[in-house]
C-alpha cells in the first residue's frame, strides 16, 4: 500500500515548495485519529497529565541537535513543554549531549533509516520508553539512497518498535525541509507518503501517531538540512502537541513491556585470504578443536575441477581452534597461521608450505594488541600492499586500523586511527573483502536476510576513503550468519558464499565491474567432508 502511494506521489506531480512550508489545514473528510490528525496535529488541551513520561527522541543529527545554539535541538524546548504534564519526565537513549535537564537521546549523526533499524531492538529494552519520537530519513533522501524504498524501510522500523513493545506510543513526524532543490523534492515525495504509512498501522490498533513538521520552513534552517533555534522550537511544539493528543486518548501507559532483543551470533573469524598455496584461489580448511588443521586445495571446486586433499596442513601449537586465524602477513600470497588471544595479542607462524610440504617458521609475537579484546579484531589488507593489517571493529561498525609494516619486532605498525566512523551496523555483521579487484579490502555489512551493504575502499597512500555502492548485494535466500566472502576463481574479486551448518558451500561469482553489479549462480562449490560449518575456513 505504501509503495502504491509513493508511486502516486511521484506520478501525480509534486507539491510546490510553498505548498510544503505553508501552514497545512486538516482535510474536512479525514477522521481525526488518536495521536495526531491525518494531516496535522491540532492544538491540544493544556491540562493533560500522565504519571510517568519516558521519552526516546529517535533519529539522526537533527535529533542530536545539529544547528542548535545549545546542541539540544528540539529536546530542550520539548522538555520545557512536557515537564508540567507529568510527575516524572525522563528522556532516554544511549547518547548524551546538549544543555537541558536530561541529555539522553538516540540521535545519531549521519545515520540513515537502516542504522536505527539495526539497533532499535537493543536500545528499547535498555531504555524502556513509553513514548518514541521519530524523525528519520533526511540522510537517505539527501544522499539519494534508495529513495523509492525509504517509506517501506521507515515502516519496517516502526513495525520493529511496535512488535517489541505493542503498547508503546510511536509518534512519527514528517521531515523538515531542505534548501537543496533535489533533496527538497525527495523530501516532499517522502512526506506525502508518511501519513498513509502511519494510518495503516494505526488501523491495525497500534499506537502510532503522525506529527506534521510543516510549520518549519527553509527560513528556519541553519544550513541546507538542519534547523536553527527557531526551527527547533517549532519541532518541539509539534511533538508536544502529538504527545498531548496521545495522552488525552489514553495511549500513554505508565509502564510498557519491551521484549528482550534476540541474542546475536558472534561474527565469523576475521580471516584474510585463506589461500594456502598462493594460487589466488581460496582453499577449504577445517580447524579442529585442538588447533590442528586439515586442508583441501581448490582446483575449481565441485564440478569445476574438484578438490585435492592436502591432509594435515598444521598440527597446531597447543592453542584451541577458536583462537586460530589465517591471514597473509608477509605479502607472499599464502595464508599464515595466527593465534589471536582474548586480549588482542597475536602470535604467528609463517607458511612455507605447511606440515609435510615445507613446514612453518615461527614468527613469535606479530602484534602486541591495542588494549581491545580479540573478539573485536579482524585482519584485512586496507592499503593494497598484499599484507594483512590489524583492524578493530567497535560499536555500530566503527573501525580503527593499524597498517602492517612487518609487525611487532619486524617493521612495526602504523596507526591510522578511525577509518570508518560507523554506519549503524552491528559489529558482528561487518566483513572485509576485496569485491572490486583493486587489492584493497572493502567494507561490507551483512544484513540478517543475507543481503549486503557495501562501501568500496577508495583510499590512497594508506588512507581509507569510502564510496557506498548504489544498491545492496542481493540475498541468496540464506540468513546473514551463513554468508562469507572469498575469491574462489582467482580473478581478484571476492565471491559470495553461503556456508551451511554441515560444511556445504554454495557460491555466487562476483561480476562487479565498471560501475555494474552482477552475481552468477555457481551452485555447490564444496560438498563438505562431514565436518560442521563452524570448523570451516575459506
Amino acid at each position: 500500500m505504501v509503495a502504491l502511494a509513493l508511486s502516486a506521489a511521484l506520478g501525480g506531480g509534486l507539491m510546490t515548495a510553498d505548498a510544503v512550508v505553508a501552514e497545512p489545514q486538516p482535510s474536512p473528510t479525514a477522521p481525526t485519529p488518536p495521536g495526531g490528525s491525518a494531516v496535522v496535529a491540532t492544538a491540544a488541551a493544556k491540562d493533560w497529565k500522565v504519571p510517568r513520561l519516558t521519552v526516546m527522541p529517535l533519529g539522526d543529527s537533527i535529533t542530536h541537535g545539529a544547528g542548535s545554539s545549545t546542541e539540544s535541538g528540539y529536546r530542550g524546548e520539548l522538555w520545557n513543554r512536557l515537564a508540567s504534564h507529568t510527575d516524572r519526565l525522563d528522556f532516554v537513549g544511549s547518547k548524551r549531549n546538549g544543555k537541558l535537564p536530561d541529555l539522553d537521546h538516540e540521535g545519531h549523526w549521519g545515520w540513515k533509516i537502516g542504522g536505527l533499524s539495526s539497533n532499535i531492538d537493543r536500545w528499547l529494552p535498555a531504555a524502556q520508553p513509553n513514548v518514541v519520537l521519530l524523525h528519520i530519513g533526511t540522510n537517505d533522501l539527501n544522499d539519494d539512497y534508495h529513495v523509492d524504498t525509504a517509506p517501506r524501510r521507515l515502516g519496517d522500523l516502526i513495525d520493529k518498535i511496535t512488535s517489541a513493545a505493542p503498547d508503546m506510543t510511536v509518534l512519527v513526524s514528517s521531515l523538515v525541509p531542505s534548501t537543496t532543490p533535489d533533496t527538497q523534492r525527495r523530501i516532499e515525495q517522502f512526506n506525502a507518503v508518511v501519513p498513509q504509512l502511519v494510518a495503516e498501522r494505526r488501523a491495525e490498533g497500534r499506537h502510532v501517531g503522525y506529527v506534521d513538521m510543516g510549520a518549519v520552513t527553509t527560513s528556519d534552517l541553519a544550513d541546507d538540512l538542519h534547523p536553527k533555534d527557531s526551527g527547533y522550537v517549532k519541532m518541539a511544539e509539534a511533538f508536544s502537541e502529538g504527545v498531548a493528543r496521545a495522552a488525552q486518548d489514553g495511549w500513554i501507559q505508565q509502564r510498557v513491556d519491551v521484549k528482550a532483543a534476540a541474542p546475536r551470533r558472534p561474527a565469523p573469524p576475521g580471516d584474510h585470504r585463506v589461500d594456502i598455496d598462493g594460487d589466488g584461489k581460496a582453499d577449504y580448511l577445517v580447524v579442529q578443536d585442538d588447533g590442528s588443521v586439515k586442508a583441501w586445495i581448490n582446483n575449481g571446486g565441485t564440478d569445476h575441477g574438484s578438490w585435492s586433499g592436502r591432509g594435515t596442513f598444521a598440527t597446531g601449537v597447543g592453542e584451541p581452534g577458536r583462537k586460530v586465524r589465517f591471514a597473509d602477513i608477509n605479502g607472499d600470497g599464502k595464508a599464515d597461521y595466527l593465534v589471536l588471544n582474548d586480549d588482542g595479542t597475536v602470535k604467528a607462524w609463517i607458511n612455507n608450505g605447511g606440515t609435510g610440504h615445507g613446514g612453518w617458521s615461527e614468527r613469535g609475537t606479530f602484534a602486541t594488541g591495542v588494549g581491545e579484546p580479540g573478539r573485536k579484531v579482524r585482519f584485512a589488507d586496507i592499503n593494497g600492499d598484499g599484507k594483512a593489517d590489524y583492524l578493530v571493529v567497535n560499536e555500530y561498525g566503527a573501525v580503527q586500523a593499524w597498517i602492517n609494516n612487518g609487525g611487532t619486532g619486524q617493521g612495526s605498525w602504523a596507526g591510522l586511527g578511525t577509518i570508518v566512523g560507523g554506519v549503524g551496523e552491528h559489529d558482528d555483521s561487518i566483513r572485509f573483502a576485496d569485491i572490486n579487484g583493486d587489492g584493497k579490502a572493502d567494507y561490507l555489512a551483512v544484513q540478517d536476510d543475507g543481503s549486503v551493504r557495501a562501501w568500496i575502499n577508495r583510499g590512497t597512500d594508506g588512507r581509507a576513503r569510502w564510496s557506498e555502492l548504489d544498491s545492496y548485494i542481493p540475498s541468496a535466500g540464506e540468513p546473514g550468519r551463513k554468508v562469507r566472502f572469498a575469491d574462489i576463481d582467482a580473478d581478484g574479486k571476492a565471491d559470495y558464499l553461503v556456508l551451511q551448518d554441515n560444511g556445504v558451500i554454495q557460491a555466487r561469482i562476483n561480476g562487479i565491474g565498471d560501475g555494474q553489479q552482477s552475481w552468477t549462480e555457481r551452485g555447490t562449490f564444496a560438498t563438505g567432508i562431514g565436518e560442521p560449518g563452524s570448523k570451516v575456513r575459506i
